[in-house]
């Protein structure tokens, strides 16, 4: 991010919030809009975070490609940048794969798909 961009936004921050809210506040922090290829990086994290709790289980977790854009899909927002994708990855595949072990269909299950693929 430049200078120029930075000081925009601190700008546009002072002209949004009163002076008191902003002296509350230790320090701004302005971000750049994530990549596509950062949002996948943190779908990649959140998927290895799964097929890690999976490890003990003997199980691994094997997502195509296709299924991890849909989630970096579903996960990302222009506004909040990607804090919805641990969310859609607990949503979409933790907690229908937790469903499936529980009830034990998950070793009968082959086509466990819980979105597109």
């Amino acid at each position: 991010m430049t200078e120029e961009a930075r000081d925009e936004v601190l700008t546009r921050v002072a002209e949004t919030f009163p002076p008191e809210l902003i002296n509350r506040l230790d320090s701004q922090v302005v971000f750049n809009r994530l990549s596509r290829q950062s949002i996948l990086s943190i779908v990649d994290l959140r998927l290895a975070d799964v097929s890690e709790r999976l490890k003990d289980r003997r199980m691994t977790l094997d997502v195509s490609q296709r299924a991890k854009e849909w989630l970096a899909d579903q996960g990302y927002s222009e506004v909040y940048g990607a804090r919805a994708v641990a969310r859609v990855v607990r949503t979409k595949v933790l907690f229908p794969l937790a469903k499936k072990l529980l009830t034990g269909t998950i070793r009968c299950d082959l086509n466990f798909v819980p979105f597109p693929c």
